[in-house]
């Protein structure tokens, strides 16, 4: 196989718009179609165990929103949007989409979008391990990078990013923003609450003998005690703190 070939999947939940999509692949030599769904669930539960360099991915999957299926993903491929609307052009390009293609998909725009996948692989080629989370801030849906995220904490059925721009509301649960958080980078601190270790000022302990962990920009951060010892077993292991 090429080096320039692509693995790719497509998620879109109409039958007769997928027999179309596949219809113009066949143009398309660099483009390998490993695979589709008609649902966000069942594209997950492929993508998870087959590895792709691109999605194909209807931005309205039956009631589902299809970028909560990257969001889900513990290793993100590549993204080129479809739809119908093309009102929702500039957001597409805010969440760092590789390109945004209307529906009925033409040959010739959807080349253009594939060319530009072909060059993002590249580039992203040399930084390998490159993270990030689509959340909300001020109601306004944006792409954070791994290097502006704060710490992480349970809300509900949210979770609260906190970053340099301010807090980040992220539709997730707990469990899946962690696991896409480097351990070696960020510290559980108690159940439902992570905190950057680049964020860690130094530290104390309180009346009760409770660790808390003071940060940068000014918290107070009280541990479970029953990661103490391991929190602080991390500090100093990485000479970060001299207590």
């Amino acid at each position: 196989m090429s080096s320039r070939v692509l693995r790719a999947y497509l998620v879109e939940d109409e039958p007769l718009c997928r027999s179309d999509f596949r219809q113009v692949l066949r143009v398309f030599p660099d483009i390998q179609l490993l695979g589709e769904a008609g649902t966000v669930d069942g594209a997950r539960n492929f993508l998870e165990h087959h590895p792709v360099d691109l999605i194909f991915l209807d931005l309205s999957v039956g009631k589902d929103n299809g970028l909560n299926l990257v969001e889900q993903l513990t290793h993100p491929p590549l993204v080129i949007a479809l739809t119908a609307h093309p009102q929702y052009a500039v957001r597409g390009f805010t969440l760092n989409l590789v390109d945004y293609v209307l529906k009925p998909v033409e040959e010739e725009r959807l080349r253009l979008a594939v060319d530009k996948a072909h060059h993002r692989r590249a580039f992203e080629s040399l930084q390998p391990g490159r993270i990030t989370f689509v959340a909300e801030i001020d109601r306004k849906q944006t792409t954070l990078e791994l290097a502006e995220i704060l710490g992480a904490e349970a809300m509900g059925n949210y979770v609260a990013l906190h970053t340099l721009r301010g807090k980040a509301l992220k539709r997730a649960t707990f469990h899946q923003v962690a696991k896409k958080l480097p351990a070696p980078l960020f510290l559980l601190t108690g159940r439902g609450r992570l905190v950057a270790r680049k964020e860690i000022r130094d530290w104390g302990r309180d009346a009760k003998q409770r660790l808390v962990l003071h940060t940068n920009s000014g918290e107070h951060l009280m541990v479970a005690r029953s990661q103490s010892a391991r929190i602080l077993l991390q500090l100093r292991g990485n000479n970060l703190l001299k207590h």
